[in-house]
């Protein structure tokens, strides 16, 4: 079967019980369905990608004047390794660029190759650490300038 194309859109309230099934299977630390609400309700950029009509990932992000924090980003088993990730970064990065956002941060699982890479093919260069923040394992931060 060919797959359509990704398509992305902005998260909406209904989207809460998917969302946050994808966060207990792939974040570490998950929100609820009622934090996810208040993120969407709350101006977070947040949104959400779909192939064929079926979730296949997100990612949400919270500007402060002309800063971006990369809060989550999630795509489900089945989707990933298809560009889903990259789509819904750019994505993102689209709409916080039209918001005067200048730099762009985020956090990653040292050792999360396939993230690791993707985020630098975008341009995100690795500025610091935090040790044992992922369960025992450091998180490397990394920033974008745009």
């Amino acid at each position: 079967m060919i797959r359509g194309e990704i398509s992305v859109r902005r998260a909406e309230k209904a989207d809460a019980p998917i969302i946050a099934q994808a966060e207990r299977a792939y974040i570490d630390c998950p929100w609820t369905e009622g934090q996810i609400e208040q993120e969407i309700d709350g101006g977070a950029v947040f949104l959400v990608a779909e192939i064929d009509g079926e979730f296949c990932g997100y990612v949400s992000g919270e500007v402060t004047a002309d800063e971006c924090e990369i809060s989550n980003i999630a795509v489900t088993e089945a989707h990933r390794r298809k560009g889903v990730g990259k789509t819904l970064l750019t994505a993102l990065l689209s709409e916080i660029s039209a918001r005067n956002v200048k730099s762009v941060y985020l956090l990653v699982r040292d050792g999360n190759t396939p993230a690791i890479m993707l985020y630098q093919s975008l341009g995100f260069t690795d500025v610091g650490r935090r040790k044992n923040y992922y369960k025992g394992k450091d998180a490397l931060i990394m920033r974008l300038n745009l």
